[in-house]
Formats: C-alpha cells, structure tokens, sequence
C-alpha cells in the first residue's frame, strides 16, 4: 500500500542555512521518496521542516523499488533507497551515499556473560541440523549465569523491519525459529533464555545486551556502535542510501542538509535504523558544499 502525504507552502522565501545559502527554491515542490519501512513519525519530522523553511516538499513512502524507478525517470528530486542485494549502481550523475543502516541485534541474558558470537556458531544456534546434539552456551564462550543451559533461540517472535533477512542473506543460509519436533523437552524449557533477534538495540538498563559479531570464530568481534556499523566492522548491517542528482545540489542543498540533521537522525533510531556517527554527517554536509 502506497502511503502519500503532500502539504504545500506557497511562498518561496530565502533560505540561510550556510554554504549554498541564500537562494529562493523554485516554486515547483520538492519531491522526497523512500523505503515504506520510514515510517509516519519520518514523514512529520519532514513536514515540520517544510513548514518552518518555507520549502514546498511532497513526500511519498513508496518503497525502495518503486523510489529508484521515480528518481531514475526524472519524477522526483531525492530518494532514500534500500537497494536489494545484486541491485546494479545508479548512473555516474548520481549520489548516492549511506545515510543510515539496516540492523540486525542479537540479544542474551546480560547474566549469561558471553562475549561474542562468529557467524558460524549463530548459524549453528539457529539451525534444526543441531536438535539433539546442542551444545550449552559456555560452550560458547559463556561464563555467568545460565552458562550450563542449552544453546537455542529465544521464544519465536517475529523481529520488525528486515532483522531476520538481513540475518539470513549474511549468514547466506536459512535460520529457523521454530523448535523441531525432534528437540528435547530440555532445549524447550531452556528457550526463554535464548538468543533473540531485534531490530533495535536494548535499553542500557534492560536485562538483555547487544552481542559482539565476528566473521570468524578466531576473529575480532564488533559491538554494533554507530562507527563500527558504518566503517562495517560489525557486519550485520545494510545500508539506507540518500540519492540524488549531483547536478541539483544546489537547489537540494537545504533539504539534503537537513536529512543529515541530528534531529532526522533520532527520528531514524525510532524506526530500528542506525544512522550515521555524527562526525561523519558533519563531513557529509561539508562535502556537499563542494559537489
């Protein structure tokens, strides 16, 4: 379903917002399309900057797909795109850099005190290929409480967003939620203390925590921190693009500003995206200025 929210100001005023500055915009609206995981609270946030610049703008969440069709046939000004993986590069007029990130959390019992997992022992968790023969998660690494407990899965909860295909296409298999007919009434019992996955991270006061990822069991593992996340330390993430056409910057320059904002990028936290470190949005908006 097609969700599309469109408000106008009719009075182009000037816009000082630094760099670019001081240009009146066209008195044809902005066009802003983007993934439908943005969400009604992103479309306000938009809207409220609208209202207070002056700036004509129609915003449609139409999908990532969709968005990039609009944006390549010339419909629309700025998207905010989701590519899907195997999808080619837009053209070389285009921009096309990440604003925020897709990602998948694995949380524990804090009390379990693990402190990493490598993909091949998640797969190993959340395979059926394993019921019966389960390893306990201090054969993990874990070494506080529930330490002698099974390995499994959380209670089955469908995670939001696109935690679990992300979770898949980087594991490159298949998990599964559900408990086999074959598992033992032990691995059944020991499920509410799983491994769970989230779109979000846990509040810093919750009884769960963040895991550490490694590629490789013998190898480094990052916390899922916004620069660990975009440098792709911690793997489990896919990007969110912010794309348009470097020949409009100028024009663009204060909406594009503005979407590299602290305030958008709180708004995406909402949504279970980790946006960019704010050192590097500030670099983002420095370099615009020299498109």
């Amino acid at each position: 379903m097609i969700r599309r929210h469109k408000w106008s100001l009719r009075t182009c005023g000037l816009i000082l917002l630094g760099g670019l500055g001081g240009a009146c915009l066209s008195a044809a609206p902005l066009r802003l399309v983007g993934s439908d995981l943005l969400g009604s609270g992103f479309v306000s946030v938009v809207k409220n900057f609208a209202e207070e610049s002056g700036i004509e703008i129609e915003v449609d969440l139409q999908g990532s797909l969709r968005g990039r069709r609009a944006l390549e046939a010339g419909h629309v000004e700025v998207a905010l795109l989701s590519a899907s993986p195997g999808d080619e590069g837009l053209a070389a007029g285009y921009s096309e850099e990440p604003l925020a990130y897709h990602v998948t959390f694995l949380w524990v019992p804090r009390a379990l005190d693990l402190p990493q997992l490598s993909y091949d022992q998640i797969a190993e968790i959340f395979s059926n290929e394993t019921a019966g023969s389960r390893k306990r998660w201090r054969d993990y690494g874990a070494q506080g409480e529930g330490s002698s407990r099974l390995a499994v899965p959380g209670k089955a909860e469908k995670a939001p967003g696109l935690s679990e295909a992300l979770l898949e296409y980087k594991l490159g298999r298949a998990i599964n939620l559900q408990f086999d007919a074959n598992e033992t009434g032990e691995a059944r019992q020991h499920n509410h203390g799983g491994i769970l996955i989230r779109a979000f991270p846990p509040r810093p006061d919750a009884d769960w925590e963040a895991l550490a990822i490694a590629l490789q069991t013998s190898g480094r593992a990052y916390q899922p921190t916004e620069i660990n996340v975009h440098r792709g330390d911690y793997p489990l993430n896919w990007p969110l693009r912010l794309v348009f056409r470097r020949a409009d910057v100028e024009t663009l320059y204060p909406l594009l500003r503005f979407l590299l904002s602290d305030g958008v990028a709180q708004e995406l936290r909402g949504v279970g995206m980790v946006p960019l470190p704010e050192a590097v949005r500030r670099a983002r908006i420095f370099d615009l200025e020299r498109l």
